[in-house]
Formats: C-alpha cells, structure tokens, sequence
C-alpha cells in the first residue's frame, strides 16, 4: 500500500501573483508531466518578471485544490533562500518525516531524495534557481552547487511518476540534452492577456489605450502591472496618462525587461516621499529577505538613523522617533504598491510562516541602480553594524540558525569591509564540518575573490585562506579544482587529492617536503610508492615513520595494508586509543575504519567486534558526511568482508556502489580495485565474459594510472 500523502512543504515561499492570465499550454504541460506523461523536469526559462513564478504558483494554487493530491509537494523559492545546501536538507527532511532538516551532507541527501522521487509521485518547485547558477564564464548556467547539479540531471535523464518544476532566468546547459527535461522560453504577454491584466488592476481606457499602456511596458508582466498600479494609484486609473512616464533611463548592462521596470519605477521615485523610497531601499538591500518585525526594528536601530540623517543627510523626522502606527503604514503603503511584497503563509505546513518581506527581483535591481555603488555599501555597512549589535546574537547551532550571520557577512562584503568579513567567517567555526556543509563555506571564501573566481588575485590583500577553500573542494570530490587552489606553500597537501585521482607519479618522484608537512609528506609517499608497485621501499619507508595524527596514519595503514604487513602496527598506537574529545567526527571515522580493517585482515586477532555491522555503520556515517574517497575506501573493505564470508550477492551490491562512487569523482586507482572485485566474483559465478570485461577494464585504469601494486586487501 502506498504511503499516505505528506503535508505541503513550503520553504521560503514565492510571492502571490497579483493577477494572473493565459498560459494554458504551459498549465496543461505541467498537469499532464505530474500525472506521470513526460518530461520529468520542465523549466520555465525566460527574462524575470515574464510570468515564469507566476506560472508555477498559479499551478500550485489548483493543485491545492484537487483531491487527488500528490505524494509530496515541495516549493523552494532561491530568491528566499539562497543556501543550496540548506534546500537539499530540507527536501530530505520532508520526505522522511523529519521536524529538522538532519545534518549530512548534501550527497547523502540527494541519494536518498533519488530513491524517493522514482517510486513517489511528487511536485517539487525550485523557484528563482538562477540564484543557484553560473552567471557568466564558461559555466554559465551550471548549478554552483555540485550536488543540486547532480540531483536535477539524473532526474531528467528518466520517467518520473511526478515532476520538478524550475524557473529561472539562466539556460540550463546541463539539463538541455535530458531525454527527460523540456526547457519552456516564455515570451511577453500576449495584447489580450495584457488587457485583462490592465483592466483588473483598475486602469480606464479602450482596447487601443490599453495596448499603448501595454507596450509602455514592453509587455513585460512585471512592468505592466506596475504600470497599471502607478497609473490607478496616481492618475485614477487613466490609461492615457502613460505617456507622462519619464524617459527609459540609461543604465549600463541592465537588460530590456530591467530598463522597462526602472522607467516605471522611476515615475514612482518622483511621486513617493523620501521616507518611503528609503524604506524600500532598506528592505531590498538584505540578502536574505526579512521579517517584517525584523525590517521594523532595523528602520529604528541606530546603524540606520546615522546612515540615512547623518550619511544621506535626511530631513524628515526619523523613524525612531515616529508612531509605530506609522512606521506600520509606510510598510503598508509599499505593499499596496507592489514595490514590496508580504512573502510567505501562517498556516499548516508552512516551513517559512512567518512571512517576509521581499521585492521582486527586477523592483530590487532599479532600487541598486538608484542607490549606486557608494549607497550600495553604505547601506550593507548599516546592515552589519545592525546585525553585529543585535541583542539576541549567539552562536548558530544549526545551518538555519546560521543564516544571520551569513547575511552579516555578506553585508560586510558589499560593504568592502573584508577583515571584519573575515572574522564573521571565522566565528562560523568552519561550517564545512560543523554543518557538513563544504559548498556553503566554499561560496563564502569565493566572495573574496572577484566574480568569485578564485584564479583572480583577491580583493583583499590579507586573503590566506585558500587551504581551507582546497579542502571543502575536496571534500565535495572536486580533487581537480582542490589541486589547483593549494598555494606553493601548502603544496604538500595536494597529496589526498593526488591519491584520491590515481596521480601517485608526482608522490613518488618527490622525496622530501618541507616543514612542516615531512611526516605526512612521507605517509602519501608511502602510500603511493605501494601503488606504483615498489612494495619494499613502500613499507620500509611506512615503518620508518612515527605518525602524529590520524591524517598521517591513514596513509601509512593503506601502505601497510597493501603490503601485508599490518601486524607491524602496534595494537596500542593509533588504531585503538580513545578519542580526544577535540578530535572532529572524521578523525573518530578514521580510527574505526582502521581497526576494522586491521581486525579483518588479521583473523587471528581476538576480537568481539561485529565486523558486518561495523562496516555498514561506517558506510552510513560516511555516507552521512560526504568524504568520497573514504566512502569508496570503506566499501571495498566490506565488500572484501562479504567474499570472505561467501555473502556474493551483498557483496556485489556495494561493490556496484563502490565502482559508481569511483566512476563519479574520478577516483581512477579505486575504481581499478572495484574492477579486481568485480572479477573475483565472476570467477566464483563462473561468468567469463563479466570476468573478460572486468580483467579488462582493472588492466587499462592501471596502465593509464601507473598502478602496477596489489589490489587493495
């Protein structure tokens, strides 16, 4: 019996369109896509403010009403939530039922969610995902977060029982060739659509008045019902008044539809009181849109009243000192206006019920161009020093929790404030292994850099931290990026990323490092030497060490124990003393998945550990936390484990889990052993042309890496 459909889940929900009209084909595709027909992912691609949000919320709306309601039907909106890794985690905790999104990583996430989203019929919404996108170079269009990427192609390369709906003003490279994906361009409104829009908001005049409005707009839906609103609000709805709008500003870079919205919000600059258009700038400067609460306490905070009397030279009364019925209205007035918008709903199953307030993303462009660069900074420096003081500060326990300090951050970013920038990263205490979020951390460190391409020289001088940047790139199996960004002086840590990619020449063509890293130079080199086949200067060289930290003794274990020679370890040292209790999670992992092997390869040593349930808590804890070599690592020991105790089946099953992991993050050396495996257990089959073909493909992975040491015991 299928399970009971969830709750709706709404995350950082989208704005309610004002009035909605056409789009019938576009409605029709997504009902038929969700009753199971293809495609399994449709995009909605198009300008911003085209109607694409509209459309899916609009959908959603109906959907809402049906009885027949989806397994699970989830909307996040990246124009509220813009941590990737935030999203991936929720999703994950909605489809197990979970009160909090748990803390594994996104790669453990996106696993689960694949199983749950081919055999359950769901509504996933992504709104706004260019957020999540490449903006320009070479990438452009690609999803910044690897495993969001990873998520949306492997969804769309087959049939879904339900669908995932994007909208976003990007292409969409990687999805473009799915069998399973249809990217939808959407176009400006139609002039009838136009009209019925224009006509619901209240504006007079005949077809032919209402068309010129239209084109005013440049049939632009997001122009034209802020035109419309204009012209009720200050011309009593008079279509002909159009044409006292002020010229389309000139505004370098800004596209068709930006120009088109900066022109109509350019005759509501000259028709608004100064407050007002103040309160606006404020409210749209946040990264992440705020409380309504949260906005009102801001407008008084002193951060502010120095930055708009004392910076900007304001003349009215501040806001501290006004009414809150009247602090109250201002706010009101602007959502009557549509320049800002009442996000989100407090009801059942709401994840985000208190509502924020947010502008669309175009209202929010003109009001940067408005302010300029200077105000620009100004106003993300009133922004920290609010967040910085702000009573209730304490240190996040929890990625969510986290978010204020990530807006204060930014904000001291965009203020060009970069050492106080980087004491809020600081004080974070390296979310890629408190939050096991290294995608989150890593976007941090890129914002030092120009474009956040790392390859350009920073902006701020005092930038050091790029081993840190190396190793989240590592830790999301990005071994290839991790090995350009370690600096000359840290060079001595590329070794995990060469070993992990099967490059063990330049491991063993270099002796020495220098200080501090010898020892655990020497560990990789121990390890890689074993790899290439020179098995008794390999294990000379691991006795020869006296490994510190775990980090140092992982690699001389695997040369050890490619060697055959793991009874020269001490049962004392590493492998079984107690954890520090400073010690984070992975060096606690390591020691386990050590002693396990150590014991399983050692049968003669008394043991009362469970090996099997050992291994699979190792696997699931790894799995949990990311780290892709050691989750290939363990599997092969398990797997190792399984044949040894004639478990073939089991055994197959994670060795094909091995071999996918080493085929996804180019770990050429692992999937070589995954290979010798798979031959094994062909030959026990009795399966020579799987045993041909796998003879085969561990034969060319060593010649292209060098591998000429024994399989991986």
């Amino acid at each position: 019996m299928p399970p009971p459909p969830r709750s709706v889940r709404i995350h950082h929900c989208t704005s309610e369109p004002y009035r909605f009209f056409g789009r019938a084909a576009e409605l029709a595709l997504l009902d038929r896509a969700l009753a199971g027909e293809p495609p399994s992912v449709v995009a909605l691609v198009g300008p911003g403010g085209q109607g694409k949000t509209a459309i899916m919320q609009h959908w959603l709306e109906r959907l809402l009403a049906r009885p027949d309601r989806p397994d699970g039907l989830f909307l996040w909106s990246f124009y509220r939530g813009k941590d990737a890794d935030l999203c991936l985690r929720e999703m994950l905790a909605y489809a197990e039922g979970l009160d909090q999104p748990p803390e594994v990583a996104a790669s453990f996430a996106v696993d689960r969610l694949l199983a749950v989203l081919r055999r359950e019929r769901w509504a996933v919404v992504l709104d706004g995902t260019e957020v999540a996108q490449y903006d320009s170079g070479p990438w452009q269009g690609r999803f910044v977060h690897p495993e969001l990427g990873r998520l949306l192609e492997e969804l769309a390369a087959e049939p879904l029982p339900g669908v995932v709906v994007l909208t976003t003003r990007f292409e969409l490279p990687t999805l473009a060739t799915r069998r399973h994906a249809r990217l939808i361009a959407l176009s400006s409104l139609d002039p009838e659509s136009a009209r019925g829009l224009l006509g619901s908001l209240g504006v007079q005049g005949d077809d032919a008045d209402l068309d010129e409005v239209a084109a005013a707009g440049g049939h632009h839906a997001k122009a034209v019902e802020l035109l419309g609103t204009f012209l009720v609000r200050y011309h009593g709805g008079d279509a002909r008044r159009h044409v006292a709008l002020p010229a389309i500003p000139d505004i370098a870079g800004a596209s068709e539809e930006e120009l088109r919205v900066a022109r109509v919000l350019a005759a509501y600059q000259q028709a608004l009181p100064a407050d007002m258009q103040d309160v606006i700038a404020l409210a749209t400067a946040f990264r992440d849109p705020p409380t309504e609460a949260r906005l009102l306490e801001y407008l008084i905070s002193g951060p502010v009243r120095s930055l708009l009397h004392t910076t900007w030279g304001r003349q009215y009364p501040p806001f501290a000192g006004r009414p809150v019925g009247e602090r109250q209205a201002l706010v009101d007035e602007t959502v009557r206006l549509r320049l800002l918008e009442r996000v989100g709903r407090a009801g059942p199953g709401d994840a985000s019920a208190v509502p924020v307030l947010d502008a669309h993303p175009l209202v929010r462009r003109a009001f940067e161009h408005v302010l300029g660069q200077a105000g620009q900074r100004q106003t993300a420096q009133a922004r920290a020093g609010f967040l910085r003081g702000r009573p209730d500060r304490k240190k996040p326990a929890t990625l969510e929790e986290a978010r204020e300090e990530v807006e204060m951050f930014h904000a001291y970013c965009e203020a060009g404030l970069w050492n106080e920038a980087d004491g809020a990263l600081v004080a974070l205490d390296n979310p890629k292994h408190r939050f096991l979020a290294p995608a989150l951390e890593r976007d941090l460190l890129l914002r030092f850099f120009p474009g956040g391409d790392w390859r350009q020289p920073p902006l701020w001088s005092g930038f050091g931290r790029y081993r840190s940047l190396a190793i989240c790139c590592e830790l999301l199996g990005q071994f290839e990026e991790a090995l350009s960004i370690y600096r000359e002086s840290d060079a001595a840590l590329r070794g995990d990323a060469l070993l992990a990619l099967g490059r063990i020449e330049p491991l063993c063509k270099q002796p020495h490092a220098q200080h501090p890293w010898q020892v655990l130079w020497a560990a990789y080199r121990s390890h890689a030497l074993c790899l290439a086949g020179r098995m008794e200067e390999a294990a000379a060289l691991a006795r020869s060490l006296v490994p510190v930290d775990v980090y140092e003794w992982v690699h001389v274990f695997e040369c050890l124990l490619r060697a055959g020679q793991l009874a020269a370890l001490d049962l004392k040292s590493v492998l079984f003393r107690p954890s520090s209790g400073d010690d984070h999670r992975w060096a606690d992992l390591a020691r386990r998945r050590m002693r396990a092997d150590y014991l399983r390869c050692l049968a003669a040593v008394d043991s009362s550990l469970d090996l099997n349930r050992e291994y699979a808590e190792l696997i699931d804890a790894y799995d949990r936390g990311g780290l892709p070599y050691e989750r290939a690592l363990t599997r092969l020991s398990y797997t190792r484990q399984l044949i040894d105790q004639g478990r073939w089946a089991e055994a197959e099953s994670v060795n094909g889990a091995t071999l996918e992991l080493a085929q996804q993050y180019g770990m050429d050396i692992v999937a070589a052993d995954s290979w010798a495996l798979a031959g094994l257990l062909a030959q026990r089959r009795g399966d020579q042309r799987f045993l041909e073909r796998s003879t085969e493909s561990e034969r060319a992975l060593r010649a292209q890496t060098g591998y000429g040491g024994h399989v991986r015991r």
